[in-house]
């Protein structure tokens, strides 16, 4: 019988611990969110440790707030940028663009040497 009680106390209290885990996501969270607008990197930091290894929340709203404490605790990965691909697409669009600003001065001289860009490639393409 006292086994009975056991078992049925720790069902309870794991699903109250599961109700007060949000609850104290959420509190965590505001705190989170109060030292970062005050600058105290420190409670930040100790913010994130205690959430980092929770999984993201369903909620998107909570989920997102967990994801900006942890950035600005532990910094954003960075994210390697492919500079020969952007040089390339950069490129090709200042081609399309120069295309264009041609064809606008063909068929609408005074709007293309009123438009900022295609002035300036007029004055630098000499």
């Amino acid at each position: 019988m006292r086994s009975i009680y056991v078992i049925l106390i720790v069902l309870l209290s794991s699903n109250a611990n599961a109700q007060m885990r949000e609850a104290q996501l959420k509190t965590l969270l505001s705190i989170c969110e109060t030292a970062q607008s005050n600058n105290d990197l420190g409670t930040v930091k100790n913010i994130a440790n205690q959430i980092k290894d929770e999984p993201l929340h369903s909620d998107q709203v909570l989920a997102s707030k967990m994801k900006n404490c942890l950035s600005a605790a532990f910094g954003v990965k960075a994210v390697k940028v492919d500079s020969e691909g952007l040089v390339k697409s950069i490129a090709e669009k200042m081609s399309a663009i120069k295309s264009d600003c041609k064809l606008l001065l063909e068929n609408a001289p005074n709007i293309a040497l009123d438009n900022k860009i295609c002035r300036r490639i007029f004055l630098t393409d000499n």
